[in-house]
């Protein structure tokens, strides 16, 4: 049994369609890459997979439509973590950490474990409002770390982050997905070349969104498909030393 499938699944927002994904499945243990320009749909897509946003089809969750899902078994089931860190309630980090576990404090190892991981330790007893952006995208993704659900829904998870921290990120989401029994995740990202690093495995997924209502799906392949990209990001791609990219160099003053 598969832990995601998607059936027919659609979304329009603004009477415009965003995307239409006739069928996809994420089994444990797998990555499955959402990527696209601005305004897409990728944010949306992760929403409707969390129960946030009513779309056309079907979403199926370890066998279970997610129409027919009480919100407390959803949350015993997914992890979602938007791409703007909060920073309002007046929160302590402790709290906020507090709060990735329903409430419930997580035993003192677990949370300092994932505040030491995200390098948030020294931030425990700070209020998130005032942290830096970085920060906070570092206190949410501690929080994700206690969330032992078996699929998480990611949304540009190094936004914000300095490069050491960019790269300690998808370290951790890399090894939390090939943990014993397997995590499935969503991810939204922007970077090709962290798509790249995270994508690693055999069975990963590419859901490659055009923003006219378009996709690609596919398996890790397509991130190296220029074309493809290409007319996703409507934007020429060229294949460097450092990957597929467009040519900053080339741009003129203006452009």
């Amino acid at each position: 049994m598969s832990l995601l499938e998607l059936r027919d699944l659609r979304l329009e927002r603004g009477g415009r369609r965003l995307f239409s994904i006739s069928r996809f499945e994420l089994d444990p243990g797998d990555v499955a890459l959402v990527l696209g320009p601005n305004g897409a749909g990728k944010s949306s897509l992760l929403q409707a997979l969390a129960g946030f946003l009513a779309c056309g089809g079907d979403i199926v969750i370890g066998g279970e439509r997610l129409a027919a899902m009480p919100r407390r078994e959803l949350a015993m089931r997914v992890a979602w973590m938007g791409a703007l860190p909060p920073a309002e309630f007046g929160l302590t980090v402790r709290q906020r950490l507090e709060l990735a576990c329903d409430g419930l404090s997580p035993p003192e190892q677990e949370m300092e474990a994932a505040a030491r991981a995200m390098e948030v330790e020294r931030l425990l007893d700070h209020p998130l409002g005032a942290l830096s952006s970085g920060e906070r995208q570092r206190v949410e993704l501690a929080a994700l770390m206690l969330r032992d659900v078996p699929l998480w829904l990611v949304d540009e998870p190094t936004a914000h982050l300095d490069l050491k921290h960019q790269a300690a990120c998808l370290r951790m989401l890399r090894a939390r997905c090939e943990c014993e029994g397997g995590r499935g995740m969503v991810v939204v990202l922007h970077d090709l070349a962290q798509a790249r690093a995270l994508a690693r495995g055999r069975s990963d997924r590419v859901l490659l969104l055009d923003g006219r209502g378009g996709l690609h799906q596919g398996g890790s392949e397509l991130l190296d498909d220029v074309d493809a990209l290409s007319t996703a990001f409507d934007v020429p791609l060229t294949r460097g030393r450092d990957g597929i990219g467009p040519r900053f160099d080339e741009l003129e003053d203006g452009a």
